[in-house]
């Protein structure tokens, strides 16, 4: 692995865990919406994470597509017990 796919890689996990919290705020913000419908401080703050959280998913599928373009690397363990399917599906990717 190189350092930018380690880079995306960390990257990627980070605005995942903060795409899921975002999530997390929108439920709770929606409900205190519930509870409260005419406050406008949370239905500003739900538009503003949700704003947010659109972006984030952009980074994402951005960073994906990225990740998606470099290269590969298969590690194959030559010690491992392979049965026979496994062993002619190694020897057909070699190729």
């Amino acid at each position: 692995m190189t350092d930018t796919s380690v880079t995306i890689a960390q990257r990627l996990a980070f605005l995942e865990r903060e795409l899921d919290r975002l999530g997390r705020s929108a439920d709770d913000m929606e409900h205190e919406l519930q509870q409260n419908p005419t406050d406008e401080w949370s239905g500003r703050r739900l538009g503003a994470i949700y704003a947010v959280a659109g972006q984030t998913w952009s980074k994402i599928r951005e960073l994906r597509a990225e990740q998606s373009r470099q290269i590969t690397v298969i590690h194959f363990d030559r010690d491992a017990e392979l049965d026979d399917a496994a062993d002619l599906a190694w020897r057909r990717a070699l190729c």
